[in-house]
């Protein structure tokens, strides 16, 4: 857990992002929003990058124990169904978390120091998708066969697609049909229950 000056400059970060974009979270916005003088932001991050990969990580690491917090009990297409659900911006704050998440997204392709992080989130969520799914056919819940792999690569791509989506054109796309769609795409390979 961050100190709690920490924890305020990066709540301050992602809610200017989220609100008004990357490019007005600068380090005074961000003092000003923490109640905090600019020395003290820089003395956490000495530039927007580093603020962006520190509010990066903070809210991965929400995400991932929302989603560790999911009951693992059921079918495990059920089990991954809700920890897909957590990657989604499904209610205010997962909006919120998922508007830095596609500015930390749109910066990693343009700024190598910041793409392996990307490139890590990406590689953990294929690879609990696949485990999910190895595991799914070991106990008799798939639906059809198929290759694991294959198939959390494209639970990955659906998901960042969806988040995009939701995020930038919420007028063609509701929260109901992304679900149904998260639904449709794991009814091809599992059993939902």
């Amino acid at each position: 857990m961050a100190e709690p000056t920490l924890d305020r400059l990066l709540d301050a970060f992602a809610t200017i992002t989220a609100e008004r974009g990357l490019e007005q979270a600068t380090m005074r916005e961000v003092a000003a929003a923490a109640g905090v003088s600019v020395g003290t932001v820089q003395y956490y991050c000495r530039t927007k990058d580093e603020m962006l990969l520190l509010a990066f990580k903070h809210i991965i690491d929400r995400i991932t124990t929302r989603a560790a917090g999911v009951e693992h009990t059921g079918p495990v297409g059920s089990v991954l169904k809700q920890i897909v659900l957590e990657f989604l911006p499904l209610d205010e704050l997962r909006q919120r978390e998922s508007r830095v998440y596609l500015a930390f997204a749109a910066r990693a392709a343009v700024t190598p120091a910041l793409t392996g992080y990307q490139h890590s989130l990406l590689a953990d969520l294929r690879d609990q998708c696949a485990r999910a799914y190895v595991l799914a056919k070991e106990r008799g819940e798939s639906v059809t066969d198929f290759d694991p792999v294959l198939a959390s690569i494209q639970t990955a791509a659906l998901v960042d697609g969806l988040v995009l989506q939701l995020l930038s054109d919420p007028d063609g796309l509701s929260i109901t049909s992304a679900v149904e769609a998260v639904d449709a795409h794991l009814r091809r390979y599992v059993d939902l229950g």
